[in-house]
C-alpha cells in the first residue's frame, strides 16, 4: 500500500509594517497559513497613511484592506483570505521579555509578538520583514526571519541583455546580407547561445566563418530581419558602439510595433543621451509624438514637493539634472564661438523645447490616475522604483504612447529597494521576450565615459 502525501504543515507568518507599505495586497499572498499582524503594525500604518507618493498610497490601500475585512470578521479571533489562510491581529504580548539593552520601539514590540507565539505555539512561526536589523535580531532571539519574496526577481530575469551572438551558414548569411529574412525554425546555426531559445525582439550580432564578415540583425515575428533604423541618425547623433546601434533601433521603432523598450547598464552607457536624441527626432523633427514626458524614479520623489518655489519644472528640475545635461549637448549651437554667447544659446534652445511643449519633466507620483496618448514617456533611474510603482507606470501607457525605462540595477538609491525587487527587475521578468518589447543590455566595455571615470569605475568594481 502507498504511502500517504505528506501535507505541508500550516505555518504562522508574523508580518512587519515594510511588507504592508511595499505590497497592499500581501495579505493574500501567503497560500492556506496563517498571518498574524502585530497591533504596532495598525499604529505605523496609521502614522504614515498622510505621506506622499507610493508609501503613503500602499498604506491607505492597505488600511482599506484591513477595513474590508474587519467588516467580513472578527479581526482579532481571524477572518479567511482569499488564497485559503487566515488574519488576525494580536497585542497580547506585551509581557515577553526581550534583551535589557533594547529600547521599547516599534520593531521591538514587533519581535516580541515574533518571540512569544514561537514560545507558545507547535506551529513554525516565521517573521516577515524587509528590514534586515528586523530580521539580525530575529536570530538573536531564536526567531525564524525571512524576507518578502514575492516581489523578487530571480537572476535569470536579470541577466537577459534582450542580445545575442550568433554564427551562421554562409548561405543563411548571404540572404540576410541581401535583406532576405529568414525563419526562425529554419536557420541554420553553427554557434549560439544553447541555454535558451532566441526570444522575440532580441538582438543579434550575426558573424560569417567563411569571409569573418559581421552583421546586425533582430528576431520579428519568428524571424530573424536585417536592423530597419541602423543608417538613421536621430538628432544628428552618431552611434559609437554594436549597443547603441541596437538601442537606436528600439527607441526608433514606432509604439505600435514597439511601445516598450527596456535598457539597461552601468552609466556612461549613454542610455539617457540617445532616448533623448530618438525622442526629439520623433517629436521635434518629424511630429511622430506630441511630447516628450520626462520622470525620474527617485527617493526624493516619495517626499512632497509642494513647498518648493516655481512651477513643476522648478520643482522637479533638480532630480532631472542628468537629462538636462544631456539636452544641452544634444542642442549644442557649435556656430557661436565666443563661451558666453555658446552657453546662452544652449540655455535658450533647452527652453525653447520646454516652452514649445515638446518636453514636459513631472513627479512620478503625478503620473498616477493619468492615460498618456501620443507621447514618449521616459523613465530615469528605473531600479529605484518599486514593483508597485512600476505597476502603475506600466498600465499609464495609452494608445501611442511610447514607453522607455533605462537603469542600472547595480546601483540602488532607494533603501527599501535591492537588486532583486526593484521595479526595473520586475518590468523585464514580466516583459522580456514579448513582442511588445525590446531589451537592450549594455556591456561593460560600451561605455562612452571620459578615461578617468571609466578607470575609477573599474577599479571600485
Amino acid at each position: 500500500m502507498p504511502k500517504a502525501k505528506k501535507t505541508d504543515k500550516q505555518r504562522i507568518y508574523i508580518l512587519d509594517t515594510n511588507i504592508f507599505m511595499a505590497d497592499p495586497d500581501c495579505m493574500n499572498r501567503f497560500g492556506k497559513h496563517m498571518i498574524v499582524v502585530p497591533d504596532m503594525v495598525i499604529e505605523e500604518l496609521d502614522d504614515n497613511k498622510k505621506a506622499s507618493g507610493d508609501k503613503g498610497y500602499n498604506t491607505r490601500q492597505s488600511l482599506r484592506n484591513f477595513d474590508s475585512l474587519r467588516r467580513k470578521g472578527n479581526l482579532i479571533k481571524g477572518v479567511p483570505t482569499e488564497s485559503g489562510g487566515s488574519i488576525r491581529i494580536t497585542s497580547d504580548y506585551d509581557h515577553v521579555i526581550l534583551p535589557s539593552g533594547w529600547k521599547d520601539k516599534p520593531d521591538n514590540r514587533i519581535l516580541q509578538v515574533a518571540k512569544g507565539m514561537k514560545e507558545e505555539s507547535e506551529q513554525p512561526v516565521i517573521l516577515v520583514s524587509k528590514d534586515t536589523n528586523v530580521r539580525i535580531k530575529a536570530d538573536i532571539l531564536k526567531v525564524k526571519a525571512e524576507d518578502y519574496k514575492h516581489e523578487m526577481i530571480d537572476e535569470d530575469h536579470l541577466r537577459y541583455n534582450g542580445r545575442n551572438e550568433i554564427l551562421l551558414t554562409d548561405k543563411d548569411f548571404q540572404k540576410l546580407l541581401q535583406g532576405t529574412p529568414i525563419e526562425l525554425k529554419k536557420a541554420k546555426f553553427e554557434r549560439c547561445n544553447k541555454d535558451r531559445e532566441l526570444l522575440e525582439n532580441e538582438f543579434l550580432y550575426i558573424t560569417n566563418q567563411t569571409t569573418y564578415g559581421t552583421l546586425l540583425a533582430k528576431v520579428r515575428e519568428n524571424f530573424i530581419v536585417s536592423l530597419q533604423y541602423d543608417s538613421i541618425r536621430p538628432f544628428g547623433v552618431q552611434p559609437r558602439n554594436v549597443g547603441q546601434r541596437f538601442a537606436i533601433e528600439a527607441l526608433l521603432a514606432p509604439a505600435n510595433e514597439l511601445p516598450l523598450v527596456i535598457l539597461k547598464g552601468s552609466a556612461g552607457t549613454a542610455k539617457t543621451f540617445l532616448t533623448l536624441a530618438c525622442a526629439l527626432q520623433q517629436c521635434a523633427e518629424e511630429n511622430i509624438y506630441r511630447k516628450i514626458t520626462i520622470t525620474r524614479a527617485n527617493v526624493e520623489f516619495d517626499r512632497e514637493i509642494g513647498a518648493l518655489p516655481g512651477d513643476e519644472i522648478n520643482k522637479v528640475g533638480p532630480l532631472l539634472r542628468g537629462c538636462m545635461d544631456n539636452l544641452e549637448l544634444l542642442v549644442d549651437a557649435k556656430s557661436v564661438k565666443s563661451r558666453e554667447g555658446r552657453e546662452e544659446d544652449i540655455r535658450s534652445k533647452v527652453e525653447y523645447l520646454f516652452d514649445r511643449g515638446y518636453l514636459s519633466a513631472e513627479a512620478m507620483g503625478f503620473l498616477r490616475g493619468r492615460s498618456l496618448t501620443r507621447q514618449i514617456l521616459y523613465v530615469d533611474e528605473a531600479q529605484n522604483t518599486s514593483p508597485s510603482q512600476m505597476k502603475g507606470i506600466l498600465t499609464r501607457v495609452g494608445e501611442g504612447t511610447k514607453l522607455i525605462l533605462s537603469g542600472d540595477l547595480s546601483q540602488m538609491d532607494n533603501p527599501r529597494l535591492d537588486k532583486h525587487n526593484n521595479g526595473l527587475a520586475y518590468a523585464l521578468k514580466l516583459m522580456a521576450g514579448d513582442p511588445l518589447c525590446a531589451v537592450v543590455g549594455f556591456t561593460d566595455n560600451e561605455t562612452t565615459r571620459s578615461a578617468l571615470a571609466a578607470k575609477v569605475a573599474a577599479l571600485i568594481e
